[in-house]
């Protein structure tokens, strides 16, 4: 996904309030979150339809005439107005941005926060619960957790919350689940190396 600047994301949450509300009204937030982030993901991975979408050499009535035929019927109603919307104003080379303001102003208004974990193991269950309630209280939002698996990680975990910082309260609560996650680190190393060796004997 190509880098959106502060005045790129303050204009495309103009249109994405927009599409939001609709949505929100309609009860198809999800679904229609689901089909930007569809169509921004083909965009990043087709420069051909790439380059129609921001193209100034293509004229806006012949790519409107495109998305009906493309789009309408396969796409819901509302994503495709919404899209019709969008090139009218000249701004679907910022369908990228869009679909990052729909996630966030989704995420606004719902009181949510995306916050990534990075761990050498998977969570397990009991710990992800834990970490949710802490980041939960520190946060006072619902946390949606995103979670990595880097197994370069030597034990614990590290936790991004934008630019947030994680109080004290916040970190000694993590610390002993970081001691845990390591705890268990540590046995599926040696898990592993127990099973390495017995398939050598």
């Amino acid at each position: 996904m190509p880098n959106i600047d502060d005045k790129q994301l303050a204009i495309a949450s103009v249109y994405a309030r927009s599409i939001l509300e609709l949505a929100e009204r309609q009860g198809v937030t999800n679904s229609l979150l689901a089909e930007f982030e569809e169509l921004a993901t083909a965009l990043s991975g087709n420069a051909e339809l790439a380059d129609f979408f921001s193209s100034p050499l293509v004229d806006a009535e012949e790519r409107a005439a495109s998305l009906e035929k493309i789009f309408r019927g396969k796409a819901s109603d509302l994503a495709v107005d919404s899209l019709q919307v969008i090139n009218r104003k000249g701004r679907l080379e910022m369908l990228a941005a869009i679909v990052t303001a729909l996630h966030q102003e989704r995420q606004t208004l719902r009181g949510e926060i995306d916050v990534e974990v990075a761990t050498a193991v998977p969570l397990s269950d009991a710990l992800r619960a834990r970490l949710q309630a802490a980041v939960d209280r520190f946060t006072g939002k619902k946390s949606c957790l995103v979670e990595v698996v880097d197994e370069q990680l030597l034990g614990g975990m590290v936790l991004r919350l934008g630019d947030q910082k994680i109080d004290s309260s916040v970190v000694r609560e993590l610390e002993k689940m970081n001691e845990t996650l390591a705890a268990r680190t540590s046995r599926e190393i040696l898990r592993a190396r127990r099973t390495r060796v017995d398939s050598q004997a």
